[in-house]
């Protein structure tokens, strides 16, 4: 039987649509109306010119797109912390390869995340000969990892290995320039294959069938690699496995509102201007259109008849008003707090820690998941390498809400470093985590810059 690498995982194809709706949701306006009756259903009964219009006239607010990049700033307004190797240190600036630094990638994790299923896989290009490590750092032949949307991910399967339950295939539908430089469609098959790793190029030949291009079997250290190394990141564990994504629900309600907009802006142009109702009065069949304006006078033979105008005043549409009112209120609950009115009244860091706790969660456990998966996925690459790897480490910031602390707080502490309840460096320690000073401020090193500065000096006060 010849295997098909195109073939779909069943999961893949109940959630692509879903990924793809959020992904248009964050894009905003633009990919939303590109859709058109996907996310905006045409009028009954109305031709093709109305509907355009409906459509034009429709206002996504893009309450999504904001909170992602919200989300994605509060992870990463600090650096990620990477320690490990001198040698790996220098990748930080460049771990794709392609110019992007290992926080850009961090970031895009984080973002792809809360929309979807990512990976990131971890690879090298083969060398055509023995090279010295100065030659192969002239060329760059190092490891590198790649993300991975989940539209990409397109199948996957779990067996034993070596002792373990791991990854068996992984299929990556991706692109490539032919000889003519068009755009082409090929799979990269990541296959355990006797217990050890290797990468298979699918594309497709005459009559759509698809046929082997390249197969290639990596080594490590001159040996066979022992597992698959890709490193799958969902919002609350590291699995290939597939689930609702954490936006889902703020990006339903969003386009939900969309679609009020639409029917609020359409009324509003079909009934909002005034209408001119002429009761009693029959035209003459050679009289030309009726005039209306300020400056035309409308002269009416029949003293019966009568001009009224007819418009609909807000309150036609206040119903429609108030579903959207609701839903931007439902979507600052589902976690677009950035998008809805600060609160008035005065709040207490405790309440506010409180509120945010839901969404802070989320965040936090995602995050926690990132930082596991690029640990793993950089102490392959070392270890691919022949470095050292036991103290690697990629973490992103836990901090995701500034401490609002005042100077109360910092008497407060003070005061209880001179009853030596605590040191002078757990202060220093306080200031770090408040964001007063850098994280590196050492308390007893600062001192010595003040006693070599000396006492300030202030300029004599003008007579």
């Amino acid at each position: 039987m010849t295997l098909d690498p195109s073939l779909k995982h069943p999961d893949y194809l109940d959630y692509l649509p879903v990924w793809q709706k959020c992904g248009d949701a964050i894009a905003g306006q633009r990919a939303i109306k590109a859709r058109g009756k996907l996310y905006l259903p045409e009028l009954i009964g109305h031709e093709k010119e109305s509907n355009d219009a409906y459509l034009e006239r429709a206002s996504f607010f893009n309450a999504t797109g904001r909170t992602v990049e919200g989300y994605v700033g509060m992870a990463m307004r600090k650096p990620l912390t990477l320690k490990g190797p001198e040698a790996i240190l220098g990748w930080r600036d460049d771990i794709t390869l392609t110019d992007e630094s290992l926080d850009d990638l961090a970031a895009d994790c984080i973002r792809e995340t809360l929309r979807s299923r990512p990976g990131v896989l971890v690879d090298m290009e083969v060398s055509t000969g023995p090279l010295t490590a100065a030659q192969a750092a002239a060329l760059q032949l190092r490891p590198y990892l790649t993300l991975y949307k989940a539209e990409s991910i397109i199948n996957w399967e779990r067996a034993r290995i070596n002792g373990a339950y791991r990854l068996k295939n992984v299929f990556l539908q991706e692109s490539y320039a032919d000889d003519d430089g068009k755009l082409k469609v090929q799979i990269r098959q990541l296959s355990m294959n006797s217990g050890q790793y290797e990468q298979i190029v699918w594309r497709e030949a005459v009559g759509k069938s698809w046929v082997e291009y390249s197969r290639v079997t990596p080594l490590k250290n001159g040996g066979p690699i022992m597992e698959i190394p890709f490193y799958p990141i969902s919002a609350d564990k590291p699995t290939i496995e597939v689930g609702p994504p954490p936006i889902e629900d703020l990006v339903d309600v969003n386009i939900a509102h969309y679609r009020n907009s639409a029917d609020l802006e359409n009324g509003v142009h079909i009934s909002g201007l005034p209408t001119a109702v002429i009761i009693g009065y029959q035209q003459p069949d050679n009289a030309g259109p009726i005039a209306l304006g300020t400056s035309t006078a409308l002269v009416i033979p029949d003293m019966g008849a009568t001009v009224e105008f007819l418009q609909v005043g807000s309150e036609g549409f206040s119903s429609i008003e108030k579903a959207m009112d609701r839903k931007e209120q439902h979507m600052a609950a589902l976690g677009a707090r950035m998008v809805a009115p600060e609160k008035k009244q005065a709040e207490t860091a405790e309440t506010a820690s409180i509120r945010r706790g839901g969404e802070n969660s989320v965040l936090a456990a995602l995050v926690g998941v990132v930082s596991r998966q690029l640990t793993k996925a950089v102490t392959f690459a070392a270890d691919w390498m022949g470095y050292e790897t036991k103290d690697i480490l990629v973490e992103l910031n836990k901090d995701l809400v500034p401490w609002n602390v005042t100077f109360d707080d910092l008497a407060k502490a003070w005061s209880l470093v001179q009853q030596s309840a605590f040191s002078k460096d757990v202060f220093g320690g306080l200031l770090a985590y408040a964001e007063i000073v850098p994280d590196d401020f050492n308390y007893e090193e600062d001192q010595e810059k003040v006693v070599e500065a000396g006492p300030i000096v202030l300029p004599p006060s003008e007579a």
